[in-house]
């Protein structure tokens, strides 16, 4: 603490020296009280990124970032912090992407595509964009046809079989299974929708030891020319491996409002992830103006959503 005292040059030496005297002794009690304070009071907590409020469920079996591509990018990723949650991901997005010393492996529903090793961080900066996302990286090579990243060696392929790829007959008879499956739910549901027919807008199977598993993407819809309506069901079930028994719905999510700004559920990638091998499966939430990630994991006989990204709209 710093004190100026200007002084009359008329004074006398033993007022001076008083005023002195009672300023240090002002001093040294407000130096004690400072440091009573400083005993007793709790320290305060860090600002982000020291202990934001943390995006909790991810797992840490499968790294510590995951990339995406970057738009339409082959060789621009974003790279997703698990732990940014919707109020602290501006901070992380204009922030040096923490990749250094890190190799990526790249995932499409079809498999692993490649590895490969981001070059050098890049900079998006969000506040002069009016919008939120993650921070940026480029790659040593250029990939195309891939959907999601995961640091090398923490995952494992699960190739999956599209609905679209199947012989007719085959293509026909999934949907119907995947459509008896979606009116078997008893979620609640608009009642807007109530009787109208489900229509499978995209599916996709991959087996696990000893089930088959199917994850679609089934909707239906009021087609009113003045306020189209549409709802859409994700749902991911399992039946015995090579049974033409009906799916057993193992998780499911209901969604449903305008064309516009409805979400709709876009399936990345089916891995097994860390040492333990959990099956997992990678999906993007679409909304009208931006995205979030999702991560679902089979966690005994049942599917779980364990962690979900924060919003982004760059």
């Amino acid at each position: 603490m710093q004190v100026t005292v200007k002084l009359g040059g008329m004074l006398r030496g033993r007022f001076i020296s008083c005023a002195v005297v009672t300023i240090l002794l002002f001093i040294d009690a407000c130096s004690d009280r400072s440091r009573s304070n400083s005993d007793s009071a709790p320290a305060l907590a860090p600002v982000f990124p020291g202990a934001p409020a943390v995006n909790t469920g991810w797992d840490s079996d499968a790294g510590s970032v995951m990339i995406a591509p970057f738009e339409s990018s082959v060789d621009t990723v974003a790279v997703i912090v698990p732990e940014a949650t919707d109020s602290t991901v501006s901070t992380v997005g204009n922030a040096s992407a923490p990749v250094a010393g890190l190799a990526f492996d790249l995932f499409g529903r079809g498999g692993r595509i490649a590895s490969v090793v981001p070059s050098a961080a890049l900079t998006l900066d969000t506040s002069k964009l009016d919008c939120s996302g993650w921070p940026l990286a480029r790659l040593a090579v250029r990939q195309a046809g891939w959907t999601v990243g995961f640091t090398a060696g923490r995952a494992m392929a699960i190739p999956l079989d599209s609905i679209e790829a199947l012989r007719s007959s085959d293509s026909a008879s999934l949907a119907a299974s995947i459509v008896r499956a979606a009116a078997t739910l008893k979620s609640v549901s608009d009642p807007t929708f109530r009787g109208l027919p489900f229509r499978v807008r995209a599916a996709f199977t991959f087996r696990l030891d000893s089930v088959d598993v199917v994850i679609a993407d089934v909707v239906r819809s009021v087609n009113e020319e003045a306020n189209p309506r549409i709802e859409h069901l994700l749902i991911l079930g399992e039946r015995p491996t090579g049974s033409s028994s009906p799916y057993d719905v193992r998780y499911s999510n209901r969604t449903a409002g305008s064309e516009e700004s409805t979400q709709a559920s876009e399936l990345l990638a089916a891995l097994r992830i860390g040492d333990a091998k959990r099956p997992g499966i990678v999906v993007n939430i679409e909304y009208s103006d931006g995205n979030r990630l999702e991560l679902l994991e089979r966690v005994g006989s049942e599917w779980r959503l364990v962690w979900k990204s924060a919003y982004t709209d760059c």
